[in-house]
């Protein structure tokens, strides 16, 4: 319940707020622009699918000819709010899971994802052997990328807790709230 009325303090401070600013229009207006212009562009596009499918293709292809080193190639790290090649302890590691997958019967991608320019999924399915009706082992695993755009450039990443170094900026953003969240509830309980 409390969380209930603290939400809808939230709410309500933002209204006021909004509605506060609406009657200066030509301050308005300079304010959208500049929103706009900050804001990201999450807009994908039959292009940027199409890009992402083929680096997966080149992805198992390499995988399917067990050149380790090629798909390794294709791997890159997102640090903050860039995109990097790994670093050789990274590679390292990273070469010895591939070479747990490599050269396997069939690699094929499942979907693509598309959240914004760096919460993106592409999910392969992976058959290790094939088996026979009535073969009760399984046969399958999946490999899981984090395709990440930056600059109008598509890259792709491994999708693991390893590489995912934007924690602190969520961490950051939980923060944020929970103190705008604080202000509100200061705020409703002073009226």
């Amino acid at each position: 319940m409390k969380k209930i009325l603290l939400f809808a303090a939230a709410a309500l401070v933002l209204g006021q707020t909004l509605t506060s600013c609406s009657s200066c229009s030509s301050k308005k207006d300079d304010v959208t622009a500049t929103e706009t212009a900050l804001e990201p562009q999450f807009v994908f596009t039959k292009e940027d699918t199409t890009r992402v499918r083929e680096l997966v293709e080149q992805f198992c292809n390499a995988m399917q000819n067990k050149d380790i080193k090629a798909a390794l190639d294709m791997i890159y790290f997102v640090k903050r709010d860039s995109v990097v090649e790994l670093n050789p302890a990274a590679k390292k590691r990273q070469g010895v899971a591939l070479g747990m997958i490599a050269g396997k019967a069939r690699y094929e991608l499942d979907r693509i994802t598309f959240v914004n320019n760096f919460d993106n999924e592409a999910k392969i399915d992976i058959t290790l052997f094939e088996k026979e009706d009535g073969d009760p082992r399984p046969n399958k695993t999946s490999f899981y990328f984090a395709p990440v755009r930056r600059d109008g450039q598509w890259y792709l990443s491994t999708k693991d807790n390893m590489t995912d170094t934007r924690t602190d900026i969520r961490v950051k953003a939980e923060r944020e709230a929970k103190k705008a969240a604080a202000a509100a509830e200061a705020a409703a309980e002073e009226e």
